[in-house]
């Protein structure tokens, strides 16, 4: 048993070993770039101070032994200022096994959802950081927003194939997951979001095991939330209605 030990702490140590010296290597000369643009909750049309963006870089850095593990660098981070603004001035260097990833708001005191805006206003999750294009401006606006909660108070009649599943979308896709609901009652609290058109929907699953699972969905509740913290809704939900 020792001498597992043993190993286990010396494949750790050549690991983070591994990572701190490839930490360092320095950087070369590169084209000045930036990124920038607005960060605003659209649900409560508040734009957001001291919201931190953060641009590194990551890059493989194989540990000799097993596996190839990632090791990553700050390159800069800015806060947004009291009108939503920010800006990242950073030098465009890329070796070939590197690439760029901005992360936001890791050390915020509140949780912020957040996602992008594209320049027609729609909300987008994904971000390719392959796209900021070296030597220009590029701009990048966010969505961030702290989510509310709703308390569900749920009644189940006739629940002859549990569980009762319970999700919540906005504009045709979940934020949050689903719950699930096995017994005749139950209480819980889902995320969402502020001010928004939502849909609840119910639904169970017969034949879940097997290779043609059937779909049984209750009427959609249209649902307009408000910027309340939490909002308790009471529910009963027969099987026999759907």
């Amino acid at each position: 048993m020792k001498t597992f030990h043993f190993f286990i702490l010396f494949i750790l140590t050549l690991f983070f070993n591994s990572c701190k010296k490839d930490d360092v290597r320095e950087e070369q000369p590169g084209t000045p770039t930036s990124i920038s643009g607005n960060i605003k909750d659209y649900h409560r049309n508040i734009y957001i101070n001291n919201f931190e963006v953060k641009l590194e870089k990551y890059w493989p850095c194989s540990t000799g032994i097993i596996y190839t593990t990632y090791c990553s660098k700050k390159i800069t981070s800015t806060l947004s200022d009291a009108d939503g603004n920010y800006q990242l001035d950073f030098e465009y260097n890329l070796r070939d096994d590197e690439k760029y990833m901005l992360v936001f708001n890791e050390n915020g005191s509140e949780y912020y959802f957040h996602e992008f805006v594209s320049p027609t206003g729609e909300f987008y999750r994904d971000f390719n950081p392959d796209n900021i294009i070296e030597g220009e401006n590029n701009i990048l606006n966010l969505n961030a927003w702290i989510p509310i909660k709703l308390k569900f108070n749920l009644t189940v009649h006739n629940n002859h194939t549990p569980p009762l599943i319970t999700g919540i979308k906005y504009n045709g896709e979940s934020d949050f997951g689903t719950e699930f609901t096995y017994d005749d009652f139950k209480t819980f609290e889902m995320k969402t979001r502020p001010n928004s058109d939502i849909d609840i929907k119910f639904w169970y699953i017969e034949n879940y095991n097997s290779s043609n699972p059937i779909f049984h969905y209750a009427p959609v509740v249209h649902y307009h939330t408000s910027d309340n913290p939490l909002t308790e809704l009471n529910f009963e939900i027969d099987y026999n209605d759907f």
